[in-house]
Parts: C-alpha cells; sequence; structure tokens
C-alpha cells in the first residue's frame, strides 16, 4: 500500500543511524556461534505480552518452584499482576532468575502470533518486518518475541522497535498537543464568537436603551408642555373667575342697592296706602253719619280709582322685591339676605331682621350622646355631613412619641379609612408653624389646611367650622376647652379627641 511503502521509507531515515552503529557488532555475531548477551533497555509496554507470558507461569508453578523475588506477588491475580509494581517483579526475575525465565520463554513462544513472528523475523529486512509488525498493530508481540527468544540479529531489531515506538510516542505526543492546541483555538474562536455576540447584543440594548431614553425625555417633553398649556389654562380660567366673581360681587352689591331703594319705596307707598284706607274707612264713617239711610260715599269715584291704583301698585312693588331677592340670593347662595318689612308684616311669627339662621344639625340616634364613637359614625353618615378635626390635638394624643411629620401622615392615613367608610367631608387643620414650604397632601374626600405664619390652628378650626354654610351639619373633633365652646356657638357637634381615636380604631 503507498501509505506503508511511505512509512517504511521515513522509518529507514530513522533507523540509519542505528543500522551503522550496530552493523559490524550484528556481522560479527551471526557469523560467531551464539552466545549471552546482556539485554538491551526496552520500554515496558512492548514486553507486556511476555510479562502476561511470565504471569500465567507464576500462577500455575507450585508454591515451593516459586523464585523468593517473585513470592510477594505469588497470590496476585490476573489484574494483580498487570499492575505496574507486578511487572517489575516479573521483569527483575525474568533478567536474573535463568530457570524462570526460561520457562516463561518457553510459555511464550509456545504461542501461535509468537512463533509466526519468529519465522517472519530477518535480521537483513529488519526493517520490513518491524514495518509489517506497525501495520498488523503486534510491535509488542515482536517486541517480547526478539527479546525472549534472542534470533539473530535481535538486538538490531529490538532497536529498530524501540526507534519505530518511540516515534510513534513521538507522534502520538505531537497529535494529543496538536488536538489539544485545535482544541484550545476551537475554544477561543468560540469564545471569540460568543464575546462578539455579546457584544453586538450589548450593542443593540444600549441602542434600545438609548431610543427609549430618546422617547422618554421626548414624552417628558411633551408632558411638560402639555402640563404648562394645562396651567396656563388653568390660570386663565382662574383669572376668568375672579374677574366673574367680581363682576357678581358688583351684580349682588348693585342688586343690594336696587333692593334696598325698592323696599324704601315699598316702605314709602305702603305707608302711603295705609293712609289712604285709614282716610277712606273715616271718610266712609262720616258719610254714613250724617247721611243716614241715603248710603252714598263722600269720596269721589276718582278719588277711590286712586286708591285701588296705589294697593295693587304696591302689590306690584312687593312681587318685583321678592324676585329681586331670590336672584340675589342665587349670585350669593351663603349670604341670607335680611327680611323686608312687607315680608315682616305677611311672616308675623318668622324670626326678626338680620337674625342669623340656626345650622343644621347630624343625627345623633336615640338614647345615645354625641361623645360616644357610635353617635359619631352616625352624626358623620348624615346627609352633607363635615368633620373638622383639630390635627395635632388628635395626634399628639396616639402618637405624641413620633415627629410631626410622622404623625400627619399616620392620621391622615387613619381619617381616609374614615371618609371611605363614612362618605362624609374631612377637614384635617394642623399648625403650619414646622411645615415650611410642604404642600398640603391630597386624598379623596380629605382636605388638609395648615394654619398661616402668626395664627394658631385653633383659630382655623373654628373658622373652617364656622365659615361652612348653615345647611352643612358639622362636626368638630377636639378636646381643646376654647376650640368647642367657640364650634358649639357656629352650631357645630364637638367630640373629644379620644372619642374619634376611637372611632378611628374600629
Amino acid at each position: 500500500m503507498p501509505d506503508a511503502r511511505l512509512r517504511r521509507i521515513s522509518l529507514w531515515g530513522a533507523f540509519d543511524a542505528i543500522i551503522s552503529a550496530v552493523a559490524v557488532t550484528t556481522g560479527e555475531r551471526m557469523s560467531s556461534p551464539p552466545r549471552r548477551a546482556p539485554l538491551p533497555p526496552v520500554p515496558e509496554p512492548l514486553l507486556v505480552p511476555l510479562l502476561d507470558a511470565a504471569g500465567e507461569m507464576l500462577r500455575a508453578l507450585d508454591p515451593i518452584e516459586v523464585p523468593p523475588i517473585l513470592r510477594p506477588v505469588a497470590e496476585f491475580d490476573r489484574r494483580g499482576l498487570a499492575r505496574g509494581a507486578a511487572r517489575q517483579q516479573l521483569m527483575r526475575a525474568i533478567e536474573s532468575e535463568g530457570d524462570f525465565r526460561q520457562r516463561a520463554v518457553e510459555r511464550f513462544t509456545d504461542r501461535v502470533e509468537v512463533s509466526e513472528a519468529l519465522e517472519a523475523w530477518d535480521a537483513s529486512h529488519a526493517v520490513d518486518v518491524v514495518g509489517d509488525a506497525v501495520e498488523r498493530s503486534m510491535l509488542p508481540t515482536l517486541a517480547s518475541a526478539l527479546y525472549a527468544a534472542q534470533p539473530p540479529g535481535w538486538e538490531f531489531g529490538l532497536g529498530v522497535v524501540c526507534a519505530v515506538y518511540d516515534r510513534q510516542r513521538l507522534e502520538q505526543q505531537l497529535g494529543d498537543d496538536h488536538r489539544e492546541r485545535e482544541s484550545q483555538l476551537a475554544g477561543m474562536a468560540e469564545s471569540r464568537r460568543r464575546a462578539e455576540a455579546a457584544r453586538v447584543a450589548a450593542e443593540q440594548k444600549a441602542e434600545a436603551i438609548e431610543r427609549q431614553l430618546r422617547d422618554e425625555r421626548q414624552s417628558r417633553r411633551d408632558r411638560d408642555a402639555a402640563a404648562n398649556q394645562r396651567v396656563g389654562a388653568a390660570e386663565q380660567k382662574l383669572a376668568d373667575l375672579e374677574h366673574e366673581i367680581i363682576k357678581a360681587r358688583a351684580a349682588v352689591e348693585a342688586a343690594e342697592g336696587r333692593l334696598e331703594r325698592e323696599a324704601s319705596r315699598a316702605r314709602k307707598l305702603d305707608d302711603e296706602t295705609r293712609d289712604l284706607r285709614r282716610a277712606a274707612k273715616e271718610a266712609d264713617a262720616k258719610s254714613r253719619s250724617s247721611e243716614g239711610d241715603t248710603g252714598l260715599p263722600v269720596l269721589r269715584r276718582e278719588d277711590l280709582r286712586a286708591l285701588v291704583d296705589a294697593a295693587d301698585l304696591a302689590q306690584r312693588l312687593a312681587t318685583g322685591l321678592t324676585g329681586v331677592a331670590d336672584q340675589a340670593r342665587r349670585v350669593m347662595p351663603e349670604q341670607t339676605p335680611a327680611l323686608t318689612e312687607p315680608e315682616q308684616e305677611q311672616e308675623p311669627g318668622g324670626p326678626k331682621a338680620g337674625a342669623p339662621r340656626r345650622r343644621a344639625q347630624p343625627r345623633v340616634p336615640p338614647g345615645m350622646v354625641e361623645d360616644d364613637p357610635d353617635a359619631l359614625d352616625a352624626m358623620l353618615r348624615t346627609p352633607r355631613a363635615v368633620l373638622v378635626v383639630d390635627g395635632y390635638n388628635v395626634s399628639m394624643l396616639a402618637w405624641g412619641d413620633v415627629p410631626p411629620a410622622q404623625q400627619r401622615d399616620r392620621l391622615l392615613n387613619a381619617v381616609s379609612e374614615l371618609q371611605l367608610r363614612t362618605r362624609a367631608r374631612i377637614v384635617l387643620v394642623f399648625d403650619g408653624a414646622d411645615v415650611g414650604s410642604v404642600l398640603p397632601p391630597r386624598r379623596p374626600g380629605v382636605r388638609v389646611v395648615f394654619s398661616p405664619e402668626g395664627e394658631e390652628a385653633d383659630v382655623v378650626v373654628v373658622r373652617q367650622a364656622g365659615d361652612l354654610p348653615v345647611e352643612v351639619p358639622v362636626v368638630v373633633a377636639s378636646s381643646d376647652a376654647w376650640v368647642g365652646r367657640q364650634a358649639r356657638e357656629t352650631g357645630a357637634r364637638v367630640v373629644s379627641s379620644a372619642t374619634l381615636l376611637r372611632a378611628l380604631r374600629r
């Protein structure tokens, strides 16, 4: 085969030095009678077949026939004798024990493959024989046969075998190194591919993040622009509302002026009407007493018509004043206009002019006092009811060991739950001295108020309760005596801070 021929040609180059070194020795030995020569150093893997045959023979010997050097391994099985230490003992026995060597060699050379290898051996064609053994994977068998039988040219043959074995081992080592380098290169290429993929993924992710950042910036600019537009619209709406309020106040003042003038005119006409009625009654009495049974009135028909027209005019004026008063109430719903004198005459049993209306009261269940958690819950369920809370007066009683900011947050959370349960509007009043520029928090149904600088929260609590329309039932929660007294004067009901806390903890 071409590969075998090339391998043999390469082997010739490796064996040139060996051939030149042992040619003379080989020739002398082939021409002289055989003699026992010193054994050359042979790698142990090449003598494995001979050592296996020696191990089999050792297991077959009687204990008394076992050489002293092999007694420590005499009881080993096949696996034990195949290990390094046992093989070394067998090798030393073959080299030092002539009888054991002879019997081991005879047992080994009886094998068919060994006999064939020895028959095929030819020192003049050693390279071809060794190359053929390499192709048939019989190199250890050939080496063991040459080492054991020592045919002519066996030393040269062992040299060739050892050279081939060293070359195979070197090629194998080089092949292993080459495969290892290829594996390393493949690993480096894979690592580079992964790093490149990771770099591309990182770049894509960075681009996506940058794109998201641009979108977020644009969205934020759009939101800021929309917010500015809403603020501008709100400011414009506020300005319009302030203008409308100014116009409404001017209209109310004008309506009040007209109302006052019309009321004065109505009172004057009413006085004239009463005078005319009184004069008519006196005239009628005088005419009846002077004319006897004639029954004719003293006044003329024109005078009576004038009296009737004056009464009709007074009635129309009263109706017009009532419409003006209704219009003024619609413009200023929280103001209660005073009754005119004609209205006082029409409602003799009503309240006096300028008397304040009584505030609507929240419902208290029968048998309960207002300063009770159940009663407070019932009062807050009254339609349109409002709860005004003296903030720090309540929070200091419940959470006096924490900072004011935490007290405000806890009380706000608690009253928010109460608002959800009762649906009553709640106003939380805190002292604004320690809040600085903090904006009041917002919760649905709950309004937080900070007292202005230089004004105590107690005054703001009473003002918040008093400024509510009289149609709104008001409950004030505070344990401060002055706050309770002033709140009751506005018509509000008052519960203590402890009662509110008990209601909050349900």
